[in-house]
């Protein structure tokens, strides 16, 4: 099993395979190469030697041109016969037309009949010539032509020269040429596997430093930063995606911190003020009744403000966690806003706010409508808190083929342009005295985005400071999971 996984490991690295690639890619064209000039070589040696081999008995054999080839075997022509022979370092054969042997170096055939298929075929007018590798000897057939009619120029095949000559210096210099190019393949084999595997080493150094760099992030350090220089085009994309990823981390992680300390202050800003009016009623003798019951009321406000605060943390967790649970049902959008605006009216009437809607037409939609009533609650409470005293606030119902729409639009005191782009974090606050007089916890816009959100919809903001406020939260009708 552990021979297996390390098998595995060894076979799946980045660095092996570039490194076998490159092998297989270099080795490849050096060996047929070298192949190549081995065969061309042994060919133009032999195809050499038969060419002087060729050209001296053919030399010979155009002085051995008659009427009878008998009478040209004379002791001169026996002479030179047997220099060629030595010459050629072999044995040489004349046979004549009848194929008996005229003369034999050796002297063991001579006067005997030698019928074979190079000679034939060399009477055949197919010259023979070939190298045996397993012998290491060379044999060449020259035919003896005899002019028969002077008047035409006709010639005739009247005998075989047949010449068998040791090849073993071929065999050496073939021998000599491969071992030198054995030599040049093993040098070539190893600055090959040399720039391989620097090659390969070095083209897995950005993923190397990439890894290194995630441990450290695995580790807990976000702090760290991927650097793209010496990588690839590839690489760099990764890079700098890992780099938004990173940020991301980096923001969520900020996140996080901010509102773990926004809640600690949030949760122990009621308990302090409630400590505050407890130990001055303890410390006081003979409290009086009135102050005694304001600071109650007092004590009073800051528990409803700090149940506030956890059931609006309790809202924001249910959502977190159970992001795909919703009880969707078919609900009729108009009638639910006229609820909502129905309870909020009171609010608005004790600083003389007034809050219009406007029905474009009949709107039902799958929604939740426990979710969605608390995010339109939350803008329409909001228009109300932020809001001057004698101004409104409009809410509008709206639809289209695919997405209903529901604005809801004030006259307040605006958001500044800064603040903008953050209204939707958790305890964010624009004005924070002005959301403490109004009971504000800073989770109202958050809770209303990761409704829209569960509901695949969108929200957006068109605000400007002392004019007013709108946001438009777009919902599709059919709810698709």
């Amino acid at each position: 099993m552990i021979a297996k996984r390390d098998h595995n490991f060894f076979w799946g690295s980045f660095r092996f395979r570039i490194f076998f690639l490159l092998m297989i890619m270099g080795l490849l064209p050096l060996l047929a190469g070298s192949e190549m000039i081995k065969r061309s070589y042994r060919s133009s040696i032999i195809d050499q030697k038969l060419s002087e081999l060729r050209y001296t008995c053919q030399t010979v054999a155009g002085q051995m041109s008659g009427n009878s080839l008998a009478e040209a075997v004379d002791d001169e022509m026996t002479r030179e016969l047997n220099f060629l022979a030595e010459y050629c370092g072999g044995r040489l054969l004349l046979v004549d037309s009848s194929y008996r042997i005229l003369f034999d170096t050796y002297g063991v055939t001579q006067n005997k009949y030698c019928i074979s298929e190079q000679i034939i075929d060399t009477f055949s007018s197919r010259p023979y010539e070939h190298y045996s590798q397993k012998t290491e000897y060379l044999e060449l057939a020259v035919p003896l032509r005899t002019r028969t009619m002077l008047t035409d120029g006709d010639d005739s095949i009247t005998g075989v020269l047949l010449l068998s000559s040791s090849g073993a210096w071929i065999a050496k210099m073939i021998n000599s040429m491969n071992r030198q190019v054995l030599l040049i393949e093993i040098t070539g084999s190893m600055i090959l596997f040399a720039l391989s595997f620097i090659f390969a080493w070095t083209s897995s150094t950005p993923w190397k430093n990439l890894v290194t760099t995630l441990n450290q992030v695995l580790d807990g350090n976000l702090d760290v930063t991927f650097s793209t220089e010496g990588g690839y085009n590839e690489t760099k994309e990764i890079i700098n995606t890992f780099n938004q990823v990173l940020g991301r981390l980096r923001a969520i992680d900020q996140s996080r911190q901010e509102f773990v300390s926004n809640v600690s202050h949030e949760l122990k800003t009621p308990i302090t003020s409630m400590r505050v009016l407890a130990d001055s009623l303890i410390s006081g003798d003979n409290v009086p009744v009135d102050i005694y019951r304001e600071f109650m009321q007092d004590i009073s406000d800051e528990i409803d403000r700090e149940t506030k605060i956890i059931n609006d943390l309790l809202t924001l967790v249910r959502m977190d966690k159970n992001a795909t649970e919703l009880n969707i049902s078919q609900v009729n959008i108009n009638n639910l806003v006229e609820q909502i605006l129905k309870r909020v009216r009171p609010i608005a009437k004790t600083r003389s706010i007034e809050i219009i809607f406007e029905s474009f037409r009949p709107v039902t939609a799958d929604v939740d409508e426990t979710k969605l009533s608390l995010a339109v609650t939350n803008l329409v409470e909001n228009g109300v808190k932020y809001n001057n005293d004698g101004g409104w606030v409009r809410v509008s119902v709206n639809a289209d083929h695919k997405y209903f729409y529901i604005k809801v639009s004030d006259s307040g005191v605006g958001i500044p342009k800064d603040a903008q782009t953050r209204i939707y974090e958790r305890f964010y606050r624009v004005d924070k005295a002005r959301s403490r007089e109004t009971g504000g916890t800073g989770l109202g816009l958050a809770i209303t985005q990761n409704v829209v959100k569960l509901h695949h919809g969108g929200i957006k903001l068109n605000s400007t400071p002392g004019e007013g406020t709108t946001f438009l939260v777009r919902i599709p009708l059919k709810y698709i999971e």
